[in-house]
This record gives structure tokens, sequence and C-alpha cells, in this order.
């Protein structure tokens, strides 16, 4: 029997410089465009389609999550911008995470550094260090809960993935 619950935290693929300081605007490069799309092909070969992507509004969030939902197959109705994740701390990312609606199975939330990673490291029975690349992924499961109820150290297990690293065997598992 799979997870009750899954979130799964994707930094957004490598972006180009801010100009003028438009730290919003910086779009994906080619290259975070491929970590990207390289992600959602393992994300999807593990059999962890997002339900519902809530996405940073800055346009290199909201391109990463774009292709996760259609690499995904999610749909447009599943993705959705939040502005309160642009450069959001974890305790704000938590707040989205327990205001997700309860039909939500797997949640898949797209951000910043350095906020993404310092959740992400609280994750699991044994919480750890975890630095979270360009389109780097990670992804907590809890058992028999509810997203108003969960907390990022309940979760009954984390894995984590980067677009760096030689893609999972066949049975998707590290």
């Amino acid at each position: 029997m799979g997870a009750d619950r899954r979130l799964t935290l994707l930094r957004h693929g490598h972006a180009h410089p801010a100009v003028d300081g438009e730290d919003r605007m910086r779009a994906l490069t080619r290259r975070g465009a491929r970590e990207v799309e390289e992600m959602a092909r393992r994300l999807r070969a593990r059999g962890w389609i997002p339900e519902l992507i809530l996405a940073s509004p800055a346009a290199r969030t909201w391109a990463s999550a774009e292709i996760v939902a259609r690499a995904c197959g999610a749909g447009p109705r599943a993705l959705r911008r939040a502005e309160a994740l642009y450069g959001a701390e974890p305790a704000t990312i938590w707040r989205a995470v327990a205001g997700c609606e309860p039909r939500v199975r797997h949640l898949l939330i797209c951000g910043h550094n350095p906020g993404l990673s310092e959740l992400a490291s609280r994750f699991g029975p044994r919480p750890q260090a975890r630095r979270l690349s360009t389109a780097g992924i990670a992804s907590a499961a809890w058992n028999d809960a509810d997203w108003a109820a969960v907390e990022p150290e309940d979760a009954a297990s984390c894995e984590s993935d980067d677009p760096t690293r030689e893609p999972p065997g066949q049975d998707a598992r590290r």
C-alpha cells in the first residue's frame, strides 16, 4: 500500500542572471529546462504524479512547474501560482502544505532556496541536511495522514534526487 500523502519539493531549474535587479523575471536557461524535464521523467517513473502543483510566481519557478505538469499529464487545473512561495521561508511553505485540500494526495511545491532546502532537511524519521540543487527534489511521504495534521518530522520516508545523479534503476529507489 502506498503512502497516504506525498509532498514533493522541487527547486526551479537553472536560470539566467537577474537583469537590472529583476529577480522575479529570471527565465530558465536551456540547461534549466533540460534539468526539470529530466526530473519530471523521474517523478513519472516513480509513479509520483502530483495532483496539485503550487508554484512561486517567479518566471523560472512557473516555467519549471509547467514542464512538470505537462510531463506528468497533470493538466492546467492542477497548476496554481502561490505568491507567498516567492523566496519563502520554511514556515511559509509549510503553511501552504497545511492548507492543502484534503482530496489532494500528492502535492508538489516548486520554489526557491534556501527555504526549500531548509524544509527538506526536516523531513523524515531521521532528519538530515538536504541541499537541493537546481531542479533537485525532496519527496516525503506520510501514512494515515491529513495535510492539516502532518509535521515535517513525522514523514515516514524521504527521498531526494537531482539531475546530476545517475538516474535510478528500474525500481526507482535510492
